[in-house]
């Protein structure tokens, strides 16, 4: 009897090397399906989807008079009152297709008075109202401090406000103090 202990050459086979190729084939592939899921499944990271909303501040739209048409100047009695309630998220970069897509009011108007809760405005003209807006003022409830990019409203400043259909005013850039650049991106938006 031996004490060798090796193959046994009589019972053991010989590895293949294309046991090895095979392996590393089956994890490969279930290394890209891992990898897929992950791309199917998404992340949280809207700031380059073109798609994305830009998150806004709450604002309801209270009193309106009649919608004026397209470019028309104020001519409604009463006022607008929109409320902004901040909420926090991060802000993609202002396009007029967005702007024009998801705006439902759209107005230049100058800060008569402002408190520290609220401002108003006068509107100078109405750029574009689908069913909301068309008054002479629009009165601005104003937040605490907020994490979203609003405008801090000034006594005789112009500025350039827009606000959606379900009454959300568009922070992030879109309402701002009238500027070349915010005045290019309403006129290609609303044209």
């Amino acid at each position: 009897m031996s004490d060798d202990v090796g193959p046994n050459t009589e019972t053991e086979q010989p590895r293949s090397p294309w046991r090895w190729v095979a392996a590393v084939g089956a994890a490969a592939v279930v290394l890209v399906a891992i990898v897929a899921s992950f791309g199917l499944l998404g992340s949280d990271d809207t700031a380059d989807d073109p798609a994305a909303t830009p998150p806004s501040p709450i604002a309801t739209v209270t009193e309106t008079a009649p919608v004026p048409s397209k470019s028309a100047s104020g001519g409604g009695a009463g006022a607008t009152e929109l409320t902004v309630v901040a909420d926090a998220a991060r802000c993609i970069p202002p396009t007029p297709k967005w702007l024009s897509q998801n705006a439902a009011l759209a107005f230049e108007g100058t800060v008569e008075s402002t408190k520290k809760d609220e401002a108003v405005l006068r509107v100078k003209t109405w750029m574009y109202a689908d069913g909301v807006g068309g008054t002479d003022t629009v009165r601005i409830i104003l937040p605490a401090p907020s994490t979203i990019p609003m405008p801090e409203f000034e006594k005789g400043e112009e500025y350039l406000v827009a606000a959606k259909g379900d009454g959300k005013v568009i922070g992030c850039g879109y309402s701002d103090v009238k500027s070349a650049k915010l005045q290019k991106l309403y006129t290609t938006a609303f044209k």
